[in-house]
């Protein structure tokens, strides 16, 4: 079937299957195709759910093209939110939109939200109505269909502050792009890739979907499974888009993938789950095809004895292989608590390790520096790279105070509008004003003299000296960062690949690098082992399946999502699977880190509370293997 797929040379195409079934490996191999009829590379789209997928198709398509592999970095190979930016930050799209594509980070974001309080509406409804904007702009639905008075208003206020800064939302992206695409200025921009072949299409939004379609000229191909659905970079996947797909459209060639290849066990564990909540039962592999493989589920008594005895484990494993390559294990983590505990037993281990899965990103307090010293050093950095951007001023002036200068800050886009100046000039202007030209001026211009004085200071420092200068090279958030410097990167370049990772973090390009990291982060990625840690009920699924606060139409749309976390998940190890939990911990970390706590017992004078296996391993039933005592394994293998 994946040979019939690579060959196909009609107009759209719907390749769809089980987990590990080969849909992704059909569309490398229509890649592998098209490049021997000597199509140009930069002619194919290949669009992905993360930078971690895009690395790993890259890596496949290598290894499929052999001798030719050069060209494997020609294909365009990103995501959907990726292509959207590309597509708008054209002049031609930046005037008929009048916006520019400059995306805000979840920190920034952040910002955006303090300054949206300035219209008085309370928090709750605020958010309330933020969450209904991106949905509706998600499924394309035209603002005047919806929206009412307050609505229209909260959208003027915040596309005012956007425009301003020249920022644009994560969220607003693949709406504008889809309606420029659609335009008749967008025209040039239709169709400017001969083939676009689409994995996991089910996780991207309608808007996403939409301009993805209107990108193909010769050919269209998405490869999906509703069962994997997963909300990535945006919070409103569209299944039923890969669903309908060819019911929508005429003369789809449908490809139904019934065999599943790797671990069998796991993808019998993983097939189980289809049969609960609302997962689509008929979606399973009729026969599975692999290597000899395995699935261990080991219990534990607390998380220390997990952390201490899985960690062994993986290193005995691991020094038994004659080519080992770490990289091609994960530890998959359920928290960011858990990744760092993690983190530093591996490496005392002897690993070397990337978090980039689990812990990327930049974020803290900002109304605490001491507490967001991460964000701080972005944002000295992104004020160092470009002098010029608003949103980095909007963050620089805010640090340190309760309400970010919110206020402030909306009366100076007032004062800038009511002189004809942009933000940035008005700022020069009032700071060297003797009187405050408008209330709390003081506050932003004090703030604007000192980021001046840093940028004469440090402007001309590159590599680990620009790293020291703004007070990162010790921090997590850049170590990965940090690791791929040559040294003589200037602070524009240095900027450019931290925001890479803060947006859409990538593993490290070395195959001795172990990978810890999140559920999300398995999406497009295959492993020969997979360490899944923290398996208890809190953790996975996650609290909010429990909470009897909420209601049962939220806790079961919780229990759903994570059931399709933990169904892509265990199906991603090729040789061995390890699910492993512990019995009881500390009251304290319990609560801390929102375990689902099934009752409290005092022992040696310590609360300590207990803790249940993941009901997804209930779920499985008799696909889930029998668990064995931590120790017991421990025993076997000498590591008492």
């Amino acid at each position: 079937m994946i040979k019939t797929i690579a060959a196909f040379d009609g107009r759209c195409a719907k390749v769809c299957g089980p987990a590990r079934s080969g849909k992704t490996e059909a569309l490398v191999q229509r890649c592998v195709t098209l490049l021997g009829a000597n199509v140009a590379p930069e002619s194919i789209f290949v669009e992905v759910s993360t930078a971690f997928a895009a690395q790993a198709f890259r890596r496949r398509l290598r290894a499929a093209l052999g001798s030719a592999h050069a060209a494997a970095d020609a294909v365009v190979v990103e995501t959907a939110l990726d292509a959207c930016v590309r597509v708008l930050d054209t002049p031609e799209a930046r005037t008929a939109t009048g916006r520019i594509p400059r995306l805000l980070t979840p920190a920034e974001h952040n910002f955006f939200l303090e300054d949206m309080k300035t219209l008085g509406t309370p928090i709750r409804r605020l958010r309330k109505m933020l969450d209904r904007f991106y949905e509706q702009w998600s499924k394309l639905v035209p603002d005047d269909e919806w929206m009412g008075t307050e609505e229209e208003v909260t959208r003027d206020h915040g596309l005012r502050h956007l425009t301003e800064r020249g920022a644009m939302l994560v969220q607003e992206a693949p709406r504008l792009c889809a309606d420029y695409l659609k335009s008749d200025a967008g025209a040039d921009a239709r169709q400017q890739y001969a083939y676009v072949l689409c994995d996991d299409f089910q996780n991207l939004t309608y808007a996403e979907q939409t301009c993805l379609c209107l990108l193909a000229e010769t050919q269209l191909i998405v490869a999906g499974n509703v069962n994997q659905t997963i909300a990535v970079r945006t919070d409103w996947p569209n299944p039923q888009g890969f669903a309908d797909f060819d019911a929508l459209r005429h003369g789809v060639e449908v490809f139904a993938l019934t065999e599943s290849f790797g671990n069998k066990p796991a993808l019998c564990l993983a097939d189980a789950l289809t049969t609960h909540g609302s997962m689509d039962s008929s979606v399973r592999m009729e026969q599975a095809t692999g290597t000899e493989a395995d699935v261990v589920s080991i219990k534990w008594n607390t998380p220390e004895d997990e952390l201490n005895g899985v960690t062994k484990y993986l290193r005995t494993l691991l020094n038994a292989e004659e080519d080992v390559r770490e990289s091609r294990t994960c530890v998959l983590v359920p928290n960011k608590r858990w990744a760092r505990l993690a983190e530093r037993i591996l490496r005392k281990r002897g690993f070397e390790v990337s978090c980039a899965g689990a812990t990327a990103g930049i974020g803290g307090d900002p109304r605490d520096t001491a507490r967001a010293k991460a964000l701080v050093a972005y944002t000295k950095l992104n004020l160092l790279a470009n002098p010029d951007d608003l949103t980095a001023w909007r963050s620089w002036c805010g640090f340190d105070h309760a309400l970010t200068n919110s206020d402030a800050w909306n009366f100076l886009t007032e004062y800038a509008a009511q002189n004809g100046l942009g933000l940035l000039e008005a700022l020069e202007r009032a700071s060297r004003e003797e009187t405050e030209p408008f209330l709390r001026a003081n506050a932003l211009t004090s703030r604007y003299l000192e980021g001046q004085d840093y940028i004469a200071q440090n402007a001309r420092r590159k590599g680990f000296t620009l790293m020291r200068a703004i007070g990162a090279e010790e921090l997590p958030e850049f170590e990965d960062v940090a690791a791929m410097l040559e040294g003589d990167e200037d602070a524009v370049a240095l900027y450019r690949m931290v925001r890479q990772h803060a947006m859409d973090a990538a593993w490290p390009e070395s195959a001795h690098t172990l990978h810890v990291c999140g559920y999300r982060s398995l999406i497009g990625a295959d492993y020969d082992h997979i360490f899944v840690l923290g398996a208890i009920d809190g953790f996975m699924p996650r609290r909010d399946a429990f909470e009897t606060v909420s209601t049962e139409e939220d806790r079961t749309r919780a229990l759903d999502e994570e059931r399709r976390l933990f169904y892509n998940a265990v199906s991603k190890a090729g040789k061995l699977l390890v699910i492993s939990a512990f019995t009881k911990a500390p009251l304290e970390l319990a609560e801390r880190t929102k375990m689902q706590v099934v009752r409290v017992k005092s022992e040696n004078g310590e609360r300590m509370a207990i803790v249940r296996p993941s009901t997804f391993l209930s779920e499985a039933g008799d696909a889930c293997p029998t668990t064995e005592g931590g120790q017991s394994i421990l025993s076997r293998y000498g590591l008492n």
